[in-house]
């Protein structure tokens, strides 16, 4: 694709917006051709994977779907430039970031935080970092300071996960490397240090935007209540894992401040962010995001999928074409702020099948036991054995954690019993919910025997 400016892909992202729904549908389809057409005659593996698909006359549907064990397995055909190879970006990503630029002097490169397997090596071309920008800066900072994540104007903290090789805290890195006099308007606080050493860095550094997961606010805004934590920001914004409405309503009642939430991958991107409401509407002139059954079928608005397709149409380099993704989530069209974007809930990564005495079920059943309950920030449930499981959370103060856990077992054994299961044990934990190795994400559930 030809190389886009960052003003035209502003008004292109502000010219969506206006777009009728029957427009959009149209334009989306322009930009699906293109990539088709480009993936086709620069990848070796689209070539052989679309060789029936006519370039003239398909349909989303159409096109077979991928997955991430299918491409890792042909990485060097999949992308469009044969520059650029599995090793290479792996070499490059392991490099200090402070001494090197642009991968093969083009192309920004990470690799998927691991969570879920193998780390993926993700390239992007200029195309997909312009558009992403822009999508950024026009509607998740939309009628804030437009300097807000700048540091030459503003201080910014990220609570963050300090490796690399993830996406989030290379993006810092290289944001503080492309601005040295400006570099002490920048921290990045680890996330496997303790509360209170985080609470002393924010209260001492006084950012005007602090970023962080979702999983990590819980305890900042228990300090805030009970003035330990005295901090400031014009906004919060949240990433990589799953926003609860009450975690979103806490943070913006305590802190006074802008919420901000973006749905982002390191496949798809900028896919879905916040309006004033609170809700995540998708980026759908640019992402687009196909709710799933557990068969590939598409699901009706407003029933929760079992996955997704993720098709991100800016990426040439490495297309991302119906990518199979596990997130859960449900599909709404209407919302108080008047968007025509649609809304997207989550519900997190699903949960492979749980066992208990011989019998499988959806893990589902966990987290939907958990997503709206009050008072509660983030939680782990782990499987420790046959008929008991264990909860792990952040709490609000003054939460009744006994109640929590009543209802919750209550709820869960209600729904076994009910399905011919046997009565488990839930009780609870203090130790906090664990954090993956690589990536610093909170999984919801884990197995442990």
């Amino acid at each position: 694709m030809e190389k886009i400016s960052m003003e035209t892909a502003v008004k292109l992202c502000k010219d969506g917006e206006k777009l009728l729904q029957i427009e959009k549908k149209d334009v989306v389809h322009e930009r699906l051709k293109m990539l088709v057409s480009y993936s086709k005659k620069h990848s070796p593996y689209f070539r052989k994977h679309y060789s029936e698909i006519d370039e003239d006359n398909f349909t989303l549907e159409d096109l077979p779907p991928v997955s991430k064990p299918e491409l890792m397995k042909c990485y060097d055909d999949w992308v469009t430039d044969s520059n650029v190879t599995y090793d290479g970006v792996f070499e490059y990503v392991d490099s200090p970031i402070e001494s090197r630029g642009p991968y093969l002097g083009k192309y920004a490169a990470i690799t998927t935080s691991g969570t879920s397997g193998i780390p993926m090596p993700m390239v992007r071309d200029s195309c997909h970092n312009i558009i992403h920008g822009a999508l950024m800066q026009t509607r998740l900072f939309r009628g804030l300071d437009e300097h807000l994540s700048d540091p030459k104007y503003n201080k910014l903290a990220a609570i963050i996960f300090t490796d690399q090789k993830v996406s989030s805290y290379s993006s810092f890195l290289k944001i503080k490397a492309a601005n040295p006099e400006y570099s002490d308007n920048m921290l990045a606080i680890s996330m496997q240090d303790g509360t209170e050493r985080i609470i002393q860095k924010l209260n001492d550094f006084q950012p005007d935007f602090l970023t962080a997961y979702p999983s990590t606010i819980g305890p900042l805004i228990n300090a805030a209540e009970e003035g330990k934590l005295n901090i400031h920001p014009k906004a919060i914004g949240f990433s990589a894992e799953v926003l609860s409405p009450e975690t979103y309503r806490r943070v913006k009642e305590v802190f006074n401040c802008a919420v901000l939430n973006n749905y982002c991958s390191t496949e798809g991107g900028e896919a879905a962010m916040t309006c004033d409401h609170g809700r995540l509407h998708i980026n759908d002139d640019w992402v687009i995001i196909e709710p799933i059954d557990k068969d590939g079928n598409p699901v009706k608005d407003g029933e929760w999928s079992e996955g997704i397709y993720i098709t991100d149409l800016t990426n040439y380099v490495q297309p991302i074409i119906r990518y199979y993704m596990s997130d859960r989530v449900k599909i709404t069209r209407e919302c108080e702020c008047g968007s025509n974007f649609p809304i997207m809930e989550i519900n997190g990564r699903v949960i492979e099948e749980i066992t208990i005495g011989g019998k499988t079920l959806s893990g589902i059943v966990i987290t939907h036991a958990l997503q709206e309950v009050k008072d509660i920030y983030t939680y782990q449930v782990a499987h420790v054995s046959d008929k008991c499981f264990e909860l792990r959370a952040e709490f609000a103060d003054g939460a009744d954690k006994e109640k929590i856990l009543n209802d919750f077992s209550q709820e869960l054994n209600g729904y076994l019993l009910n399905n011919g299961f046997d009565e488990v044990v839930v009780r609870l934990s203090e130790k906090p919910p664990k954090r993956s190795e690589r990536g610093g994400k909170t999984k919801e559930f884990v197995r442990e025997f």
